[in-house]
């Protein structure tokens, strides 16, 4: 672990790589991604056909479907194996476009899209200080008065709702077996998963902050963004700590 708190950037590279295909490829949560992804899309303003940046994207399961919606979707990741699933599941059509980059440095001009989603809990892997170079780079390559729509697990949920162990089946008979530590005080998550497939069992241990409804809108602020609104879904639903968060941070 750094002196930041959370994992280094090699941990997370083996992380989401070969293993997080072959252990979320098939879960079930993203039968619901595309409801989440084109809810996002229009809570963004993004306008029809319109320039949307999904920063990180993963394998896709927001950027296909916003795509297939008519929306000219660029998808960025680290991961190269993450980006080979997503353009498998793409298909070969025109959009979306997938780069291969760090999200703390995107390869875009300024005001080079009308809108940005940073969906299913994908900051606190970097700390702080990282994060908000995250936020400011995204801010960067907005257009103005565009939107970025941040949607993610916060500290206040996960206290409600903590649990030290627990597992789930992730589709074709495979098993994922996750144990859990939470230092409340300093936000700081560390989980060990263990995939199970079949006579193979592989493990990665990672930490992750994690953060409440203010310090993501101070990382925000600080970030340059003008403005911002808080909900606790993508319909508008009123924010407390069962609900996920949902932050729309305004150019």
């Amino acid at each position: 672990m750094s002196k930041r708190g959370t994992s280094s950037t090699d941990v997370w590279d083996a992380f989401f790589g070969d293993f997080y295909v072959r252990a979320y490829a098939s879960d079930e949560r993203d039968h619901a991604a595309e409801a989440q992804g084109l809810a996002a899309a229009r809570l963004s303003g993004c306008p029809e056909g319109g320039e949307l940046l999904d920063a990180p994207c993963g394998f896709g399961r927001h950027s296909v479907p916003l795509a297939r919606a008519g929306y000219r979707v660029t998808g960025v990741d680290r991961s190269g194996a993450l980006l080979d699933e997503a353009r498998r599941r793409a298909g070969g059509e025109r959009w979306p476009k997938f780069v291969q980059a760090d999200y703390r440095e995107l390869p875009f001009g300024e005001e080079s899209f009308d809108a940005a989603v940073n969906l299913f809990t994908s900051l606190g892997y970097l700390g702080d200080e990282e994060d908000v170079r995250v936020l400011a780079g995204i801010r960067r390559v907005l257009r103005p008065g565009a939107r970025l729509v941040l949607e993610t697990m916060t500290r206040d949920r996960l206290v409600v709702h903590f649990s030290e162990n627990d597992w789930r089946l992730m589709g074709e008979g495979r098993l994922l077996l996750e144990q859990r530590t939470f230092d409340p005080v300093q936000g700081v998550a560390t989980t060990t998963q263990t995939l199970v497939d079949g006579a193979s069992r592989e493990s990665r241990t990672w930490t992750v902050r994690m953060y409440t409804a203010t310090d993501l809108v101070r990382m925000v602020e600080r970030a340059g963004f003008s403005d911002y609104k808080v909900y606790g879904g993508f319909e508008g639903e009123p924010f407390d700590v069962e609900s996920r968060l949902v932050l729309v941070a305004i150019k």
